[in-house]
């Protein structure tokens, strides 16, 4: 008899897995992008010093426009390819490094500035992650291969109306060619204005006092936050790390799992069996669940545990053992460093008024 529910199951899970792995090479391709973007920066580009004169507004953006000396002795005015709501650091006559590509002295970019590699490199890393889960958590099939084709297929449809035009007679055109065009007649369209001048307006003033007292109020809150995620990564890693050094290894197998449900989710947890170095068969639970389920019952694993301390076993995932370490790490340091730069912005707020 066709097992139609049997079909339905493998083909929605196939469908999970292709998503995941559309997500993963999403992650990696904004993230290969925006690395890739770096390291041609800082390959192909001339380190400069500019003066910050003004900034052009672009919808909710502000792009920095500098002036700067180039290495043929000329003087040249170019607009940052990066842009933000924030108008810190941007007051006229500040010196900054710059990178600027011969070919393009229009267009500047930041030496200092790599908070898009970090987030490039964030992103490989996630996409890494994804991929990873999607491996582990479905099993790859005849589905699987049949799913990513019509996937495929309809990625390859959707690009042939936005590639090929309706009208054979239209001449061919780039695409970079037409966005070089779009940002070329744009830049130059919204004035330079100083940093000074947008801030005196009563509409900016007033909302950038807003903004800055909400933040500061909420900056306890986020150095609270930081020191304890440093502190539960610390916690973590003692315990980890004894595991590491004074631990043993043996081999087990997943034997069931135990589930616990919320309101729309179920999260499953393996249960393990092994058999310690003295001859002992023992069962635990391990602490990380997920859905769906990282593995299946019957697969082999690897087991960590203390001898002599009881509860103390966990399933040895290698080097991602320390992933949850690793991420309460990054998190404090990320809200603890905010944070303190929010009590630096309020202390330098505070020292005219205190000053006699």
């Amino acid at each position: 008899m066709f097992d139609l529910f049997g079909l339905f199951a493998n083909t929605l899970s196939a469908v999970n897995q292709v998503a995941a792995f559309m997500g993963a090479l999403a992650c990696w391709g904004f993230g290969g992008l925006l690395v890739g973007s770096a390291v041609y920066w800082r390959l192909h580009a001339v380190r400069v010093s500019g003066e910050v004169i003004g900034v052009r507004r672009k919808g909710n953006c502000y792009n920095s426009v500098y002036r700067y000396l180039a290495p043929s002795g000329e003087t040249c005015e170019a607009t940052s390819i990066e842009g933000s709501g924030s108008l810190r650091g941007r007051d006229t006559g500040t010196q900054v490094p710059l990178l600027v590509i011969p070919d393009k002295p229009q267009e500047v970019q930041e030496a200092r500035d790599h908070i898009f590699t970090v987030v490039g490199v964030v992103l490989l890393a996630v996409g890494a992650g994804i991929f990873w889960f999607a491996v582990r958590s479905w099993h790859v099939g005849p589905m699987t291969w049949v799913v990513a084709l019509v996937f495929v297929v309809h990625l390859l449809n959707g690009l042939r109306k936005i590639v090929v035009p309706g009208d054979k007679s239209l001449r061919s055109f780039s695409l970079r060619e037409l966005i070089a065009r779009k940002e070329a007649a744009a830049m130059p369209a919204s004035a330079v204005v100083r940093v000074e001048d947008l801030a005196a307006l009563p509409e900016n003033r007033a909302r950038q006092v807003a903004q800055r007292a909400q933040l500061r109020r909420l900056a306890p809150f986020f150095l609270l936050a930081g020191l304890g995620c440093l502190a539960l990564g610390v916690h973590q890693s003692k315990g980890l790390l004894r595991l590491e050094s004074s631990g043993m290894r043996a081999p087990g197998v997943v034997s069931s799992f135990s589930t616990s449900r919320s309101d729309n989710s179920v999260t499953y947890y393996p249960v393990v069996t092994y058999t310690d170095g003295a001859g002992h068969r023992t069962v635990f639970k391990d602490h990380t669940g997920t859905s769906p389920p990282l593995y299946r019952v019957g697969e082999a694993i690897t087991v960590l545990y203390l001898p002599q301390v009881s509860g103390s076993a966990i399933i040895d995932r290698g080097p991602w053992n320390w992933l949850p370490s690793g991420i309460l790490y990054l998190l404090g340091a990320g809200l603890s460093a905010l944070a303190l730069a929010l009590l630096r912005g309020r202390s330098a707020a505070l020292a005219p008024a205190l000053d006699p």
